[in-house]
């Protein structure tokens, strides 16, 4: 995950595990299906707890918000930019599937936490919810990329926050930029509507 696929070696990852190359081998027939399963592991591991955190009765909107955030950040950390810039060149295949797990699940559950927000009075509701779901799908896609983070020189996790922090701070109601703010002061701060 830190130093990407290319410059990892099947001997390299039997070696860490303590078993010979061919008893990986035995395994997992190369490589990629290594990366493929560990890959497949951790978007059925950040789906699972997306989905508990949205069903967690015991919590309000906005902690269940300050906990799905900081799910995310922490996971999305994991992936370093060269693992990511790595996927999109030697295995778009891979990245394919990525991409669209992003486009399906962000849909999904962006969609149940606007719909939870506005019933809740957090965020506003004279914006489509379409149009949102589509500029925040817009978002992620063209920012939380390789060539993106390569140019940042930041994270994952940190383009990521600086996404939510930007497109969260548009959508609040006064309400919920109150809110959010007594309870992630970095993250979400209060705005004066009118001041420029």
């Amino acid at each position: 995950m830190s130093r990407g696929f290319i410059r990892v070696t099947s001997d390299e990852i039997a070696g860490r595990l303590g078993i010979s190359k061919a008893t990986l081998y035995k395994a997992f027939p190369g490589k990629e299906r290594i990366l493929r399963a560990v890959v497949r592991g951790i978007m059925n591991e950040i789906l699972a707890g997306v989905e508990r955190i949205l069903a967690d009765a015991s919590l309000g909107f906005v902690e269940k918000m300050v906990a799905l955030l900081s799910f995310l950040s922490v996971r999305m950390a994991r992936f370093e930019p060269v693992l990511i810039r790595d996927l999109q060149r030697h295995l778009p295949g891979m990245w394919t599937e990525i991409e669209e797990f992003r486009r399906e699940k962000i849909y999904k559950n962006f969609r149940i936490i606007l719909e939870a927000g506005r019933r809740e009075g957090y965020f506003r509701g004279d914006i489509d919810l379409d149009l949102l779901l589509a500029m925040f799908v817009g978002l992620v896609q063209e920012l939380i990329n390789p060539a993106a983070i390569l140019r940042s020189g930041r994270s994952p996790a940190e383009v990521f926050g600086s996404v939510i922090k930007v497109f969260f701070q548009g959508i609040l109601t006064g309400k919920g930029r109150l809110d959010f703010a007594d309870r992630t002061p970095g993250l979400f701060e209060p705005r004066k509507e009118g001041v420029s």
